[in-house]
């Protein structure tokens, strides 16, 4: 199942909107959306897809306990996969020993719904799963 998932996006932490801001005009990225995502505490901003992929800042509120992701310094967060449909890819991780974050799927910053596979699983590695709700 995995081989048919495609990279949705890749998520990058910033500590705070200056710094997102500092970072997409470094990198030549201009924002294409963004999204608070009350679960999660922050703010997400999507960018154009550049050279093939889209980058997500994601800015935490002050209270977010990702603001302490990598010591408050931010950095590379996760990469997104997009799938059909994520109840079914929430299953077939549970047949393979994979928890998930969250018991339910999570409306993302963006027309989707989302759920993190627990990093513990991973050694480490965030691994999100994007359901796109339109075509």
């Amino acid at each position: 199942m995995f081989e048919t998932y495609t990279l949705h996006h890749v998520g990058i932490i910033c500590p705070d909107l200056a710094d997102a801001n500092d970072f997409m005009a470094k990198m030549g990225l201009v924002e294409s959306y963004r999204g608070h995502v009350e679960r999660w505490g922050c703010w997400c901003i999507f960018t154009v897809a550049a050279a093939g992929a889209v980058i997500e800042l994601v800015v935490p509120d002050a209270d977010s306990v990702l603001a302490k992701f990598n010591k408050g310094a931010g950095g590379v967060h996760h990469f997104a996969y997009q799938v059909e449909d994520l109840r079914a890819t929430m299953d077939w991780c549970a047949a393979r020993g994979l928890r998930m974050l969250e018991p339910e799927p999570v409306k993302g910053a963006g027309d989707f719904l989302c759920n993190f596979v627990n990093p513990v699983d991973t050694r480490g590695i965030q691994i999100e799963f994007v359901q796109p709700l339109t075509a």
